[in-house]
């Protein structure tokens, strides 16, 4: 994958967000500056053909070709005009009037835009009323004359160009301005997930906790990510610590078991044996061979259940399994003496596989028989409800010291190590069952009193119908 800079990517981004803001701005300005340009203009325009009808006006001769003062009415020698009656007849014009001009203006009374020699000119028609002959006694003869005025637009586009300029410049100004206070401010505003990306990359398999810098603590955006890391880094410090524990526990229950193998060879071989004497001393061995060969399959058995995913889809009947596995309890139980009994429906289907389903039943009856001492009893029990499924187990056993409840799911541990080779156990039972129960979805709970018995209490949610499992199998 193509590895890109974030802060990049929002400087670029800003910048092109400003640079349509600037080109939005620029160009209502410049229509706005272009109307107002023009409004003027028009009202220029009006106001020298107004003069222009003025002076005609106070002309007194009506055959006379009206005399025109430009520089007292104020008049560009580039603006085109002509003054003509009503008969047609040209009162006067200007001096670069031709009849491109007045095809352009027309009879038009409002200001419009037209073209002289490749020129842009604006221009307009204004009707007005010559008096001639007034005095005081007589108004004098009236005499319809129109003025047709036009002015070139240059200083229009000349003005225009002038603010197109400005504009660029200051946009352009602008934007570098932005771009450097943009880098600096998301410079200084990243500081705090640089320091939080190398507080993290500090970290090492030695020093798996992850502490935050205080800069980020302070940020609020990334207060919520310091406190998953420091969570994250909490629980893998867990992970490791019981990692290491289980690899110790493990390594000592492994030395312990090939010692005694050792030791037991090496007493057979000090001296002449019989052949009773080695018989026995290989029995020993293989017992104890047996024993390290339990230890290490539960031990790739947890393995295998804390590898397993969170959500499964297959399911079994949980009451068969549990009859099927006090089936096989009955020849130990008869050994110890203990009444072994399960109370179920006929069929009760649970979200757990049959295997593992049959694991977890046979290590908590196991449990049971091994700490129940002769003439007692242990009771399976699996009840179906609307929350879900429940199975007990439950004994009349010795119990277990209430603090010894909350180590029982601690992997190789033992509340009386005393006992471990008399019962077999290695302290993985309840912790096999407690990553059964986990990957199911479902809950695992110990009460006990002592000299009165245990009870362990597996909760599991309720597998759907095999008809809706099929389905589900189907579609995915």
């Amino acid at each position: 994958m193509k590895r890109y800079s974030l802060r990049r990517r929002l400087i670029a981004a800003v910048l092109g967000l400003e640079c349509v803001l600037v080109l939005g701005m620029s160009s209502a300005t410049l229509v706005y500056l272009w109307h107002e340009q023009m409004r003027g203009f028009d009202l220029m325009l009006r106001g020298r053909a107004d003069s222009l009808l003025g002076q005609v006006h106070d002309a007194e001769d009506v055959n006379d070709d009206v005399t025109i003062d430009s520089a007292a009415l104020d008049l560009r020698s580039s603006d085109l005009w002509m003054a003509r009656d009503q008969n047609g007849r040209i009162l006067a014009q200007s001096a670069g009037w031709t009849s491109e001009a007045a095809s352009g203006i027309g009879s038009a009374h409002k200001p419009h835009d037209f073209y002289v020699s490749g020129g842009a000119f604006r221009g307009l028609a204004l009707d007005g009323v010559r008096q001639i002959d007034a005095d005081d006694t007589s108004p004098g003869i009236a005499r319809p004359v129109t003025i047709e005025y036009a002015a070139p637009l240059e200083p229009v586009y000349a003005a225009m160009e002038r603010a197109v300029r400005f504009l660029l410049a200051a946009s352009l100004l602008l934007l570098l301005a932005t771009a450097g206070a943009l880098a600096w401010l998301l410079r200084r505003g990243l500081a705090p997930l640089e320091e939080l990306s190398q507080a993290a990359a500090e970290m090492t398999p030695r020093r798996p906790r992850f502490r935050a810098p205080p800069s980020a603590r302070a940020t609020l955006e990334l207060a919520v990510l310091t406190q998953a890391l420091e969570s994250a880094t909490l629980r893998l410090e867990d992970a490791f610590v019981q990692q290491q524990v289980f690899v110790n526990d493990a390594a000592h229950e492994l030395k312990t078991a090939v010692t005694i193998i050792k030791s037991s060879l090496q007493l057979l071989a000090s001296r002449p044996r019989t052949t009773r004497e080695y018989a026995r001393g290989l029995e020993t061995c293989m017992a104890d061979c047996a024993r390290m060969e339990d230890l290490v399959q539960r031990m790739l058995q947890l393995a295998r259940f804390d590898g397993e995913p969170a959500v499964r889809r297959v399911h079994c009947d949980i009451a068969e399994v549990a009859r099927d596995v006090a089936a096989q309890m009955e020849r130990l139980a008869e050994i110890r003496e203990v009444a072994v009994a399960v109370d179920a429906p006929a069929s009760v289907t649970a979200p757990i596989d049959a295997d593992a389903c049959a694991s977890l039943l046979a290590n908590l009856l196991l449990n049971s028989v091994q700490h129940t001492p002769a003439g007692g009893s242990v009771k399976a029990t699996v009840r179906a409800a609307a929350a879900g499924v429940t199975l007990e187990v439950r004994d009349t056993g010795r119990g277990i010291a209430p603090e010894d409840i909350p180590h029982l799911f601690e992997r190789f541990w033992r509340g009386d190590r005393s006992r471990a080779r008399s019962t077999g156990g290695v302290g993985l039972g309840l912790s096999i069952c407690k990553a059964i129960v986990d990957t199911c979805g479902g809950s695992i709970e110990v009460s006990s009193r002592i000299g009165e018995g245990t009870c362990v209490t597996v909760r599991l949610p309720l597998a759907p119908a095999p008809e809706v499992v099929r389905e589900l199998s189907v579609v995915s």
